[in-house]
C-alpha cells in the first residue's frame, strides 16, 4: 500500500478534531511522533488489553508464580498461576524485582508482562484503572498525559519506557494542553534523545511546545544534523515544532522552503504536509482555517500531495475545497493511487455536504 494512502487511512478515520476543543473518540497517536504504522504496545496498553493483571512472586518451579498484588480484575492474593513455556521470560528474573503477569481473555492465557522494582504499587494500580483510548474524553486525555509526564524520571526502566511509549501515543492537541508541565532541561535529561534516537520525535514535539532558548537551541542543532544526514528520523516532528515556534508569520517561508522548493524529495514534502496536518488538527497556534487556505495553494502547485490534503479535509469535515479537488481530479495529473484516494474523499465530502443543514 502506498505510504500516502496509509496516512490517508490513519488521519481520515482517527483524527477528526472538533472546534469545541474536544477530540474524536477514535483519535490515536500523533503520526509525527510514531509514524504511520501502529505504535508498539506499551506496558499500559498490554494491561488495558488484559482482563486481570497482577504482581506475582516467582517460586522454585520456573513456571509457577504466587499472586502478591492483583491490581486489575479479581484474584485472591496467594493464588498460584502456571504459565505456559512459550509465555515465560527469557533468562533469569532479576533479584529484587516484582513480576507482572496479565490474563488475556482472547487467548485465555496468562502472559508475562515484565518486571518492576519494589515501591511501584500505586503506579500499578493507576495502570490498572486506565481506560482504552477510545473511551477517553478530553479531560481524561489531559489527566492521563500529566500522569505519565510525572513518571518520566522514575528510576525504574520499565516505568520510564512506559511513560515514553504512552506519551508517544498522545495526540498533539493534548500535548499542547499540558504545556505548563513541560520543563526543557528535565525532558532532555529524562528522555535522553542522544542515547535513544527513537525518542527524538517526541522530544522535538514537546520542546516545540515548551519553547525557550534551550529548546530552540536543541531544535536548531537537531534540524541541522538531520539536514546533513538526510536521515529524516525526526523530520516531521521537527517541522511541527518549527511551525509551533514560528506561528502564522512563518508560513510563507515554510511553504517555500519545505513544500514547494524544487530540490526536495517527495518524502520531505510529505513530512512538511504532515506537520501542517498536525497543526491543523490541533487547531492551535496555527488555526485550521489558515492551514486549509495553504492547502489550496499546495493543490495548485503540488498535485501529487492531493491524497494527504484530501485525507485531512475528510477528517476535518472541511467541504470548502471540493471544487479545487474535483478540478484537479479532472486534469488527469494524479497517479492511480492518489486519484483513488481523492475520489473517495470527494465522495465522502459531498455526502456530508448534502446532509448538512446549511447546504
Amino acid at each position: 500500500m502506498q505510504a500516502g494512502y496509509r496516512l490517508f487511512l490513519l488521519t481520515a478515520f482517527a483524527w477528526a478534531g472538533s472546534s469545541g476543543g474536544g477530540w474524536h473518540p477514535f483519535l490515536l497517536a500523533c503520526p509525527a511522533c510514531v509514524g504511520t504504522t501502529e505504535p508498539q504496545l506499551s506496558l499500559a496498553q498490554q494491561i488495558i488489553n488484559c482482563e486481570i493483571a497482577v504482581c506475582a512472586v516467582p517460586t522454585a518451579d520456573r513456571r509457577r508464580f504466587l499472586v502478591d498484588l492483583p491490581f486489575k480484575g479479581v484474584l485472591e492474593p496467594g493464588s498460584e498461576l502456571v504459565l505456559g513455556l512459550a509465555s515465560l521470560p527469557q533468562g533469569r528474573i532479576p533479584a529484587g524485582q516484582e513480576v507482572l503477569l496479565g490474563y488475556e481473555s482472547l487467548s485465555q492465557q496468562w502472559k508475562y508482562l515484565g518486571t518492576v522494582s519494589h515501591g511501584h504499587r500505586e503506579w500499578l494500580r493507576s495502570l490498572g484503572d486506565l481506560k482504552r483510548t477510545a473511551e477517553l474524553a478530553s479531560e481524561d486525555w489531559r489527566q492521563r498525559t500529566r500522569f505519565f509526564l510525572q513518571t518520566l524520571d522514575d528510576p525504574d526502566p520499565l516505568v520510564r519506557e512506559t511513560a515514553f511509549r504512552e506519551l508517544s501515543r498522545t495526540p498533539y492537541a493534548v500535548m499542547r494542553s499540558c504545556g505548563d508541565q513541560l520543563d526543557v532541561d528535565r525532558l532532555l535529561k529524562t528522555l535522553d534523545p542522544e542515547q535513544f534516537p527513537e525518542r527524538r520525535p517526541l522530544v522535538a514535539l514537546l520542546l516545540g511546545i515548551a519553547g525557550g532558548a534551550a529548546a530552540d537551541n536543541w531544535l536548531e542543532t537537531t534540524r541541522a544534523d538531520e539536514a546533513r544526514s538526510r536521515a529524516g528520523v525526526s523530520h516531521a516532528a521537527l517541522l511541527v515544532a518549527r511551525l509551533e515556534r514560528e506561528g502564522e508569520p512563518g508560513l510563507p517561508r515554510f511553504l517555500a522552503e519545505e513544500i514547494l522548493a524544487d530540490p526536495l524529495r517527495d518524502r520531505e514534502r510529505r513530512a512538511a504536509l504532515l506537520a501542517l496536518s498536525v497543526q491543523g488538527t490541533a487547531d492551535g497556534v496555527i488555526p485550521r482555517s489558515t492551514v486549509v487556505l495553504l492547502y489550496e495553494q499546495v493543490l495548485e502547485q503540488r498535485a501529487e500531495l492531493a491524497d494527504l490534503i484530501a485525507a485531512d479535509l475528510v477528517s476535518w469535515n472541511e467541504v470548502g475545497l471540493i471544487t479545487p479537488l474535483q478540478r484537479l481530479l479532472e486534469t488527469g495529473r494524479l497517479s492511480p493511487d492518489t486519484q483513488e484516494a481523492v475520489r473517495r474523499a470527494l465522495e465522502s465530502l459531498r455526502n456530508r455536504s448534502q446532509k448538512s443543514p446549511s447546504s
